[in-house]
């Protein structure tokens, strides 16, 4: 019988992830690759094709056009690379984190979960994601058809759209992934009875690995942020499309980092409130018991090392967190999503100042 959840589950029916998994790619094959095949596209066949170096009649050449070698040389190989990566490390997650489980709940949430992701049809909305942007990308071509680089003949722009395609398919993939994901944890984390956390448990060796795939889906986040950032700074933005990713980027990568802690999140701060009800209780008793025989009670009788004892778990609980992870971890997914557009910015200014 089946204990946990495999890579080919998370890949479910998408046929682009299914055909990666059979060529058998590594992540860093996936992007070299994908960085190999732009660089032909890029610089090969623009000199072909008369078009790398400024020329009379083209308004952009490819050797000037910043936006797009970033696009195609950096902001590609790191999409399908996270592509390739992830459906791996979720399923390196879920054999964390479902033996957390009771015995009792344990079978059905694991076949709960599988079926989650096998019967996941985010890719048809993953390709309908792909042709809008197709569409519009193909409108805005329309308008430079013959003066610049990618738009010089029918073959560039169809090998520009069709990159466009597959860039937006796998983002929203990815993101459909993610978000399967952190719905199974929240149904574990419903199902597991959490303590206090005070120091290392048995639950620190998941939290730290869903912690380091969090950091790591926002820096994937970051590398769509610095593609945004450059649009914005080195191009002309092209309304609504740009700013709709730009909103969807500043409210995603956050938010997409808490979602898989959430109900983690509302079971630590239950077992707190519990326990600190329980000590204060406790205490309470101790008080009450004590104030009645006060006047005649000597100091040497006065039981102090009870309420003392009492008084330190209730300082040592209310500094227990509820999240999982150190504060560190969401500045550094703070940093992640800002860092794109304060360095695509200060960039620009070196362009103007130099």
């Amino acid at each position: 019988m089946e204990t946990s959840i495999t890579p080919q589950d998370v890949i479910g029916k998408d046929p682009f992830g299914r055909f990666l998994s059979f060529l058998r790619l590594k992540p860093w094959q996936a992007a070299l690759a994908s960085f190999t095949i732009f660089a032909v596209y890029l610089f090969a066949l623009p000199a072909y094709f008369g078009a790398l170096f400024p020329a009379e009649g083209l308004e952009r050449s490819a050797i000037v056009d910043r936006v797009n070698q970033v696009g195609f040389l950096i902001i590609h190989p790191a999409v399908i690379f996270f592509y390739v990566w992830q459906a791996a490390a979720i399923a390196d997650l879920y054999r964390l984190v479902l033996p957390l489980l009771p015995e009792t709940a344990r079978a059905g949430l694991l076949r709960a979960s599988r079926i989650l992701h096998i019967n996941s049809r985010v890719w048809i909305v993953g390709a309908l994601f792909g042709a809008g942007a197709v569409y519009l990308g193909a409108l805005f071509v329309m308008d430079y058809l013959g003066v610049r680089w990618y738009s010089v003949n029918w073959f560039m722009i169809a090998v520009l759209q069709l990159s466009r395609f597959l860039l937006f398919y796998m983002i929203l993939i990815a993101l459909g992934r993610h978000l399967a994901m952190a719905f199974n944890l929240n149904r574990v984390y419903r199902n597991v009875k959490l303590p206090v956390m005070i120091g290392q448990s048995k639950y620190g060796a998941s939290f730290d690995s869903i912690t380091r795939y969090g950091m790591t889906f926002a820096i994937f986040g970051g590398a769509l942020g610095f593609m945004i950032a450059m649009r914005f700074f080195f191009s002309t933005p092209v309304f609504p499309e740009d700013a709709v990713y730009l909103i969807l980027y500043i409210i995603l990568i956050p938010l997409a980092f808490f979602l898989p802690f959430w109900q983690a999140h509302i079971g630590m701060k239950l077992a707190k409130e519990e326990a600190l009800q329980r000590i204060s209780d406790s205490l309470q008793d101790e008080y009450d018991r004590l104030m009645p025989n006060l006047s005649s009670m000597k100091t040497a009788e006065m039981p102090s090392e009870r309420i003392a004892a009492l008084r330190a778990l209730i300082d040592l609980t209310e500094k227990a967190p509820t999240w999982p992870f150190e504060n560190w971890a969401f500045y550094r997914v703070l940093a992640a999503t800002v860092l794109p557009f304060i360095m695509t910015g200060l960039g620009l200014l070196l362009d103007l100042l130099i």
